[in-house]
This record gives structure tokens, C-alpha cells and sequence, in this order.
């Protein structure tokens, strides 16, 4: 799976999350376990997507919660598929 599939995969997730009221931030092992990936590979593209703005990460990449920039592109996703 290519690194834009990861990003896309994971937006996804998080924008699933919104779903709960309140949304509630998204433990990294939730995403790795949902995707089947190892737990390092999900927090070095939870950093590729914090430069990005696309969401926001505790320091040690455990929590994740997408920003606005995110939705959008979750949005753009769903528009295009």
C-alpha cells in the first residue's frame, strides 16, 4: 500500500470518528489494528500527515485528531469516489 493510500485510509478513520458526538481522539493502535499495519509504520505516516496539517498528534503519535484542513480532504475523497 502506497503512502497516499495510508494517509487516505487513515483521513478516512478519523472522518469516521466524527460521526461520534463528541468525536473522540483516535489511539494510533486503533488505526494500525483497523489497517493491519505495524504500529511504527502508522506513526511515521501520522508525522508525514501532521506536516502536512491534515491532523494533530500527541508528541509520541498515541492520539490523533484531524483538523479542519483534514475534513476537507476527507470530503474531497468522498466527492471523487
Amino acid at each position: 500500500m502506497s503512502l497516499i493510500q495510508q494517509q487516505q485510509q487513515i483521513l478516512s478513520i478519523l472522518c469516521e470518528n466524527l460521526q461520534h458526538d463528541p468525536p473522540q481522539l483516535v489511539a494510533a493502535a486503533t488505526i494500525a489494528g483497523r489497517l493491519n499495519l505495524r504500529l511504527a509504520e502508522v506513526r511515521r505516516v501520522l508525522r508525514t500527515m501532521e506536516g502536512l496539517g491534515v491532523i494533530e498528534t500527541d508528541p509520541d503519535q498515541q492520539l490523533t485528531l484531524i483538523t479542519r484542513e483534514g475534513v476537507q480532504r476527507c470530503r474531497q475523497q468522498s466527492a471523487v469516489a
